[in-house]
């Protein structure tokens, strides 16, 4: 009787404390190791391609962006004098790219208050809010400080993070860009709106070129590989966070305690499944917990591609090792406690 009380109160421990433990311990290597599961990372790829799957286009005629390319700073001078007799709402001028001094340009503007320059003398991080990582990326903006370029332009309404992430649009199908050394200076294009001025490529094309001040963006298709190409220029990104300002289209991030909770529901789902539903034939037993797996990693995958279209940035990368582990755990367990009853038969009375 000891013997039976005592794997009968064991059998929780051993089915639902791995698992919890397992999902735990994974999602502390994801914070430390870049794990990568390659084609077993569905959540992940679904996560990286969020951008890119849900882009949908839409026009934002409140913003135009001008390419300076080519055009030295007295012909840009020349450029946005005439611009101002078009009436802009603002115009934001991102000198980034230049090598040469950029005072006398600067000071010739000074009574315009019309006219926000990004000046990067200083440093560009001290002009432009956002975050480029080591390789390149761009995925946040910083609000830490009412100065940046954007915030200059634009009002924003800081909620409290020191960080917000961007919600990228493709600026090719958003807003209107031109070239500004043959753009014709109608009132009826610029009157009464924000207008971006900076380098976007020696010559605007839909392919990237000219890697000056390029990033990459997760509106790449192939964000989150290694050695992407960069995508989007500065300009650009500063126009979807302005876009975004005007739009309040912000992205809530899901922290860190709430994916934890989800990732545990999944788990013990999981374990709750394989141990009830189940058969005498091992092989059976396992297809069933392939197909559950797939099952449930697709449905994941679906959360998190529902919840961003609901304005939420749902990481559950881990889910496909956890998922994997508990299985093999719950499936082994199940064929170890069949073995134990067919060679003890006296103890399923």
């Amino acid at each position: 009787m000891e013997k039976k009380k005592y794997k009968y109160l064991s059998l929780p421990v051993r089915r639902y404390l791995f698992p919890v433990l397992t999902t735990l311990l994974i999602v502390a290597f994801y914070h430390s190791i870049d794990i990568r599961l390659f084609s077993l990372d569905i959540t992940k790829k679904v996560r990286l391609a969020l951008f890119h799957l849900t882009s949908n286009p839409r026009m934002d005629e409140s913003i135009v962006l001008l390419n300076i390319g080519r055009l030295d700073q007295k012909e840009l001078a020349t450029k946005i004098d005439s611009l101002l007799k078009c009436y802009p709402r603002e115009i934001g001028i991102n000198l980034c790219h230049y090598d040469s001094g950029t005072e006398n340009f600067v000071a010739h503007f000074r009574e315009k208050k019309s006219v926000i320059i990004a000046n990067c003398l200083e440093g560009e991080s001290k002009s432009l809010s956002r975050v480029v990582n080591d390789d390149n990326s761009v995925t946040h903006f910083r609000t830490d400080r009412k100065d940046y370029f954007e915030f200059k332009l634009d009002q924003f309404e800081n909620r409290g993070n020191e960080m917000e992430r961007i919600y990228f649009i493709d600026p090719h199908k958003t807003f209107y860009r031109w070239e500004l050394s043959n753009v014709a200076m109608i009132p009826e294009y610029f009157q009464g709106k924000t207008v971006l001025v900076g380098y976007m490529g020696d010559y605007l094309t839909d392919s990237i070129y000219y890697y000056t001040n390029n990033r990459i963006t997760p509106i790449n298709p192939y964000f989150g590989y290694e050695d992407v190409q960069p995508d989007m220029y500065d300009t650009e990104i500063s126009a979807a966070i302005i876009s975004a300002f005007e739009g309040k289209s912000f992205i809530h991030e899901v922290e860190l305690i709430p994916r934890v909770l989800l990732l545990l529901a999944f788990c013990v789902f999981n374990v709750v499944v394989l141990t009830f539903v189940k058969t005498k034939w091992n092989t059976i037993n396992i297809f069933i917990a392939a197909i559950l797996f797939l099952l449930l990693s697709t449905a994941s995958s679906a959360l998190v591609l529902f919840a961003f279209t609901k304005g939420y940035y749902l990481a559950i990368d881990e889910l496909p090792l956890v998922l994997l582990i508990t299985t093999i755990f719950t499936v082994s367990l199940n064929i170890l406690e069949k073995k134990e009853l067919n060679s003890n038969p006296a103890t399923n009375i």
